[in-house]
Order: structure tokens, then sequence, then C-alpha cells
């Protein structure tokens, strides 16, 4: 049920064990999930792809990476841009100040990618200091920049499906949610399906054991 997205108080229920219970096994689980990911660290990007980034200012601050797809087709100077499917990478820092991103845009984007980010002034050193091609939109005049086609939509998109996600579960404490973050990460890299999820958190379960 947990591969399936279900709720918890509603797998409680449907399996007829107590949501105390039901919270520590979805625990572990998210455990298995921070595991994987520590073991296969992310690696966005290529040459020719696009991967939007952006930092989000809340009560823990969150740096957002998002892959996609780039596809071009040039039509009287204007850029348009398709992403698909979105695969993320999502980081509790304690500043947004260029010291603390760069570095993991530096270790998270490979040469060659596409960056497009807004003007936060922390990615102004993005293409002189980690040699990434890096285009801007200025949100406060435009959602997607109408002569390069450049906007971050696809990240901020996702971030406002996961903090959706956080409050339906009527709030997450700062102690658990790195995990949450965990685990939508591993459920877009190893879950399209709930029947991808469901094998692969098997698979990672035992390869973890014989570890």
């Amino acid at each position: 049920m947990w591969s399936q997205g279900t709720k918890l108080t509603v797998a409680a229920k449907s399996v007829d064990i107590s949501e105390k219970s039901t919270v520590q096994m979805f625990q572990y689980l998210r455990e298995v999930c921070s595991t994987k990911l520590i073991q296969t660290p992310a690696q966005l990007g290529g040459p020719g792809v696009v991967v939007q980034i952006d930092e989000s200012n809340s009560t823990l601050r969150l740096n957002t990476t998002v892959e996609g797809e780039l596809k071009r087709k040039m039509n009287s100077g204007y850029l348009d841009t398709l992403f698909k499917p979105a695969i993320t990478n999502m980081e509790l820092v304690p500043k947004r100040n260029k010291e603390t991103l760069l570095p993991i845009i530096q270790r998270i984007v490979k040469q060659g990618s596409i960056v497009y980010s807004d003007q936060w002034r922390a990615y102004n050193k993005i293409q002189d200091e980690l040699n990434l091609e890096h285009d801007v939109v200025n949100h406060s005049l435009n959602v997607v920049d109408p002569e390069t086609g450049v906007h971050t939509q696809t990240k901020e998109s996702y971030w406002a499906k996961a903090k959706y996600k956080l409050k339906e579960m009527k709030g997450v404490s700062s102690d658990a949610l790195p995990s949450y973050l965990d685990e939508r990460m591993w459920r877009d890299r190893w879950a399209r399906t709930g029947e991808d999820a469901f094998m692969n958190i098997i698979v990672q379960i035992a390869e973890q054991y014989e570890v």
C-alpha cells in the first residue's frame, strides 16, 4: 500500500494494524529510499539537456534541481522547449548564498548541461565558475522569457506538488522532512508506477540486507 501511495491512515485500516505500527513501517521504507539515494547520488543533465534550478525560502531552505529533456525548434527567433520526464534533486541547505549553492550545482549537474534559473544573485557565477551554459528568466517581468523561452515552470510545479503533499499530511516535523523529500526523489527515479515502486523497494530491501 505504501508503494501505491496510499495514505497512512487508510493503509492501517485496510490491513488492520495500528497507526503506530504503520508509521514505523512507512518510516522504515523511507529509510530504504534514503539509503538507495546515498548509494546512487543524482547526476542530472548532460550535453543539450536543460537543468532548472531554484531555491525555496521557507522555514527550511531547499535547493531544487530539475532535469528535463530539451528539444529546440527555432521559429522567428523564439526557442520552444519541452521537458519530460522530470528528475529532481532536493537538498535542505543552511543558506542560499553562492558558497552554498554553487558546490551543489557542480556536484549534481553534468558538464554540457544548460542551466535555467531566476535572477537570484547566488547564480550569477554559474557560467564563469562552473563552466555551464546559463540562461535566466526575470520573474518580475515574465514567467517565460518572450525571446528565449527560458523558464523554470517545471521546477516550480514540482515544488508546489511537493509542498501540497506535505500540507495534505498536516505538516511534517523538521526531523522527518529529509526522509519525506528522499521518498519523493526515490519515487521519481524508481517508482514511475505503483508496480515499479513495489518491485524496486523489495529488491532494494534485499540489497541493503545483503550489505
